[in-house]
């Protein structure tokens, strides 16, 4: 009777695992979507004291503005620039246009060597029995071997996603850096593109190429 319920256990997990691996998996829809990266928009102003501000003259809109540009600004457009813009200065080291990248896949599979050696000792117990004597179903014998995979599954390790980065930088004052990356995801910064150093952030990509006529022209409000 023991056999036979095995044997049933057994079997019903056969057709289980073979329907699952008859499925396709569902074909999948095309879809597209910008890409924002951190620290390319402006942070939006909120208000710490609970209350919205109804004048739009009372909120100064964020501005990067690069050391070298801004030291060349007289005191009077600095002054037109602060009284309509909260500035933020970079230094030459501070930001940068990323000239290479090399990418390496540090992935690893999962594991299950404890499942299968669980499943081997189990069923090989089992069928020691049964040639001692014991009764012996081929059965019986698969569903020990199923029980010992699941607990000798509880060693076994799942796969992890990891890749590694390394950027080229050339800064803002013409030094080249090397700045590495390590993520989950394979997905990583374009050649060309203007980032902040060191956290690698995105930013606009007029911060890099910033000069004294473009500023002049975004910032200080002409009479």
């Amino acid at each position: 009777m023991q056999s036979s319920t095995l044997s049933n256990f057994s079997a019903l997990c056969v057709v289980i695992f073979l329907a699952g691996c008859a499925t396709s998996a569902p074909e999948i829809p095309r879809q597209t979507q910008r890409v924002e990266e951190i620290g390319y928009l402006a942070p939006s102003q909120k208000s710490t004291s609970g209350t919205e501000k109804t004048a739009a003259s009372h909120t100064k809109k964020p501005a990067l503005i690069t050391k070298p540009i801004w030291d060349k600004l007289s005191e009077a457009e600095k002054i037109s620039i602060t009284a309509d813009y909260d500035i933020n200065i970079l230094s030459p080291d501070a930001f940068g246009i990323i000239t290479d990248v090399q990418g390496a896949d540090q992935s690893t599979p999962g594991s299950n060597a404890g499942a299968a050696l669980g499943g081997a000792v189990a069923s090989a117990a089992y069928i020691d029995r049964g040639l001692r004597g014991s009764n012996y179903s081929a059965g019986g014998a698969l569903a020990i071997g199923l029980l010992g995979a699941a607990i000798g599954s509880t060693m076994d390790s799942g796969p992890s996603s990891k890749f590694q980065f390394r950027y080229t930088v050339k800064l803002g004052d013409g030094e080249i850096q090397y700045f590495d990356e390590i993520k989950s995801t394979s997905f990583r910064h374009s050649v060309g593109v203007c980032i902040l150093i060191p956290s690698l952030d995105l930013i606009s990509q007029k911060v890099c190429n910033q000069t004294l006529e473009s500023i002049r022209e975004k910032y200080i409000t002409v009479q």
